[in-house]
């Protein structure tokens, strides 16, 4: 089902090595000619992998001309701390900032007191230091670590009524339950729009790992349809694009005109699945249910 309407945007991460700032320039270089609203960098916290993110967003600032979205967490700096970062951004050229609390919280703030906790915070900090777009993270299957859905959707409204203008949803693979949060959210009066995270399948292993970790479920006839054609390449991409290309027409019936691709700066997959989405090109003849 094209559509002209649909927008979209992708996630990389900032590369460490001479292998990976390969590959990630190869993949920008790829997903740009698709014109997205915006590419976003995710950001590595503390030392030098907070670095690595502040020097990649510059980078990327300069050579391309889609506007860039910087993630930034509470982890590891005091309040001022972060200020003076935010300001850093602003003086970059940064326009957007995708909120976080981050991971791995506990222990890491060892400012007395000085650091902040919640996203919600780091919201109004932002607000308060710049003229910035915000962007925060939402969860259509829960945050692992929430009381419960309806403490999570609490949070999620908190952070955006302190001044987020979108939610960015952590991936997922059933499309129902994305819209049954949806629905959620719109009954608790959330207002601001919630963009999809869509996650192409490159490793389905990858995917369970990282699913287990970040409350996301893997359906069992997705996993077994993935691992049926580990063996063959051309199998596998096939099925990805057209598994990938499924969930988003479905989602795209119920209304949905933004997607945000998670990369994993690999732009195979996300810029076949988008040039589908588009008209551009034919979807492969297998199609998955999703």
């Amino acid at each position: 089902m094209p559509s002209d309407n649909i927008k979209f945007s992708y996630e990389f991460f900032p590369p460490r090595k001479p292998e990976q700032l390969r590959r990630f320039w190869l993949t920008v270089g790829c997903l740009e000619t698709l014109q997205p609203e915006f590419f976003s960098i995710t950001y590595g916290a503390l030392g030098s992998a907070g670095e690595a993110s502040v020097d990649i967003v510059k980078d990327l600032i300069g050579e391309s001309q889609t506007p860039v979205a910087a993630h930034l967490t509470c982890v590891g700096m005091s309040k001022t701390e972060l200020q003076n970062h935010i300001q850093r951004l602003a003086t970059m050229g940064v326009k957007h900032i995708v909120a976080l609390r981050g991971d791995g919280i506990e222990g890491q703030l060892d400012h007395q007191g000085n650091g902040l906790r919640y996203a919600e915070e780091l919201v109004k900090l932002i607000r308060q230091t710049g003229n910035f777009d915000i962007s925060v993270a939402a969860y259509p299957e829960t945050h692992p670590e929430a009381k419960s859905a309806e403490a999570d959707l609490d949070n999620l409204k908190r952070k955006l009524d302190a001044g987020a203008s979108r939610a960015l949803t952590q991936f997922f693979y059933d499309t129902e339950k994305f819209l049954r949060f949806r629905d959620r959210a719109v009954s608790a009066g959330i207002e601001q729009p919630i963009i999809p995270g869509i996650l192409p399948i490159h490793d389905i292993d990858k995917v369970i790992a990282f699913g287990s970790r970040c409350g996301t479920f893997v359906p069992a006839e997705v996993a077994e349809l993935f691992k049926k054609h580990s063996g063959d390449p051309l199998a596998s991409e096939q099925y990805a694009i057209a598994h990938c290309v499924d969930m988003c027409e479905k989602l795209q019936i119920e209304g949905v005109h933004d997607l945000h691709f998670y990369t994993l700066n690999q732009s195979n997959l996300a810029h076949k699945v988008t040039r589908i989405l588009r008209g551009e090109v034919e979807s492969p003849p297998t199609v998955v249910a999703a």
